[in-house]
């Protein structure tokens, strides 16, 4: 078209065979394509890379490029309205590196065959309809950088059997139904810098071993039944944090503003909704200041009040409720 942009529809086509050696299809992102994935695409035995994300494409993944896609390493089909599942036919492939399959329509239960691609490194499924519970085994996909399934219906636990030779780094499970306590092992791993669980039904406290994360920059657990105290030991937690939302739990005890005296790059401290108690120091207050760009404190929430948290530059809420924004 005119505008440089690609329109019409995914061709279905007895014909397909003539490529048999084309190796790539990115069409990008923004088309308008439409219409639905044929099952020709399976003779395209020689692909490493497909791409249709932003579009209009509707329908099911057809099973039939699980058997036949042995090279692909790369699928890209974020943001269309597929439906269904991921097919199982892709069960044990050690080629697949990247997946994205979010912000869909699928609605089966999650697709454990991810739990088997050994080499799987990036698995978007945020936004779609998946439920059921997350494969156990998922921890033995060792390679795996990034797992995001937010936005789903996804229940049960969260998998516990992580290990120091995870290379987890960005780990998402916001806005399901996953119930119980954060798993211990995840302590164990090494490199993980966010992690979500927001709006959930996770309880207990936050494990010990979580304090010990050296790259940990976001961690976001707002919206759960956690109970507990932050630790209060003279040595600081999360030197790297920028980004910590814990409120609407059930945290109690002294704030540990000292842990964060010297946390230059924090942007979120999100804490109102708790029973916590304690102050928040000028030095941390300075941080609010707009001109610090980089280093500015963006967000600060507390249930600010004598028998609370004192505090002159936080939002501040009771029961619940915003009362002041100090901040603004």
């Amino acid at each position: 078209s005119s505008d440089g942009c690609l329109t019409g529809c995914v061709v279905k086509s007895d014909n397909m065979g003539d490529y048999d050696k084309v190796c790539r299809i990115a069409m990008g992102k923004e088309n308008n394509l439409f219409g639905q994935l044929p099952s020709e695409l399976s003779i395209l035995t020689e692909l490493r890379w497909f791409e249709i994300q932003d579009d209009y494409v509707k329908g099911t993944i057809p099973k039939s490029i699980g058997t036949s896609w042995t090279k692909v390493h790369t699928i890209l089909l974020g943001d269309n309205f597929l439906y269904g599942g991921f097919p199982e036919t892709f069960e044990n492939n050690n080629i697949l590196g990247t997946i994205f399959i979010d912000r869909n329509n699928f609605n089966s239960t999650f697709p454990n065959v991810v739990a088997t691609m050994k080499n799987l490194e990036w698995l978007d499924a945020a936004e779609n309809q998946f439920s059921g519970t997350m494969p156990p085994t998922i921890t033995d996909l060792k390679s795996l950088r990034i797992l995001n399934v937010n936005n789903n219906s996804m229940t049960g636990y969260l998998p516990d059997s992580w290990d120091e030779n995870n290379l987890i780094e960005d780990f998402e499970v916001e806005d399901n139904n996953f119930k119980g306590k954060l798993p211990p092992s995840l302590a164990k791993t090494m490199y993980l810098k966010d992690f979500r669980a927001s709006r959930n039904q996770l309880s207990g406290e936050i494990p010990e071993g979580y304090y010990q994360w050296e790259n940990l920059e976001e961690l976001y657990l707002d919206g759960n039944d956690m109970v507990g105290e932050l630790p209060q030991s003279a040595v600081p937690f999360y030197s790297g944090l920028q980004e910590l939302s814990i409120h609407s739990n059930g945290f109690s005890g002294r704030f540990p503003v000292e842990h964060f005296e010297d946390t230059f790059r924090i942007k979120v401290l999100s804490l109102h909704q708790n029973q916590l108690t304690g102050f928040i120091t000028p030095s941390i207050c300075a941080r609010r200041d707009s001109s610090r760009s980089y280093t500015q404190l963006v967000t600060l929430t507390a249930d600010c009040g004598d028998d609370k948290i004192k505090c002159d530059c936080c939002t501040c809420y009771e029961n619940g409720e915003l009362i002041e924004d100090a901040g603004s």
